[in-house]
């Protein structure tokens, strides 16, 4: 972390957003740090320009707060963010899952290939005393990711991709210890939506997914509260 690191066609303005998305959740800068593009441009070896071309997308995007003639604010997430993510994420789970039944039930999508949600389970389940926290949401998201991707939608796929909910767990959850309280409830609901999907019953997996989803959403509103309560 703290080090530019570009993906294949990427452009230095996308590896620099990047970056500094990725240092601002995980914690690399205290909160309230205050973000200045000729010292990020030194400390990466770049040009100023396309460190204020990231710096204003993730301003745009609601992560950082532009501050006249004082650089760029860490924010803390919105209600309104959480919000509209966790609502956009209902809707792709939901169509990504009955997709994945209609696949089942035409054999295009073989049983078998479920398994993989039940490994990552007793991946989540083996240690919950001590699973670490990054660790945790990124199985999280893989799950989750998996489940879209039996869907074979290629579309939905890039478009559930792009809204970066490991990302967003752990922004919001940063420096909580809250969510190792709820690892009993998420292994009942993601086995309940797994179970579903095997069954190839539509109105259950519609059930366990708004169930679980709903239950997420009340909990990262909660986390964002206590956030909000926390001193800087």
């Amino acid at each position: 972390m703290g080090q530019l690191v570009g993906k294949p066609g990427e452009t230095l303005t996308e590896t620099l957003r990047r970056t500094l998305l990725e240092m601002i959740v995980f914690g690399y800068f205290d909160r309230g740090f205050r973000l200045y593009p000729d010292k990020l441009a030194e400390q990466f070896g770049v040009s100023q320009t396309p460190v204020r071309e990231a710096l204003m997308r993730l301003a745009s995007e609601g992560y950082i707060e532009a501050v006249q003639r004082r650089g760029y604010h860490i924010r803390t997430p919105s209600a309104k963010q959480v919000l509209d993510l966790w609502q956009v994420r209902l809707g792709l789970e939901l169509a990504a899952g009955e997709i994945a039944i209609e696949r089942l039930e035409a054999g295009t999508l073989l049983s078998g290939q479920l398994d993989q949600l039940d490994h990552i389970r007793a991946q989540l389940e083996a240690d919950p005393d001590h699973i670490e926290h990054r660790r945790k949401l990124g199985l999280n998201t893989e799950f989750h990711q998996h489940i879209v991707a039996l869907s074979g939608n290629d579309m939905l796929i890039s478009i559930y991709s792009g809204i970066q909910m490991q990302l967003l767990g752990e922004w919001i959850q940063r420096g909580l210890q809250s969510w190792r309280k709820r690892l009993d409830n998420e292994a009942e609901e993601h086995a309940a939506i797994v179970a579903a999907l095997r069954a190839r019953d539509r109105d259950a997996y519609s059930a366990a997914i708004r169930i679980h989803i709903g239950r997420s959403l009340k909990d990262a509103l909660g986390d964002l509260n206590s956030q909000e309560q926390r001193p800087d």
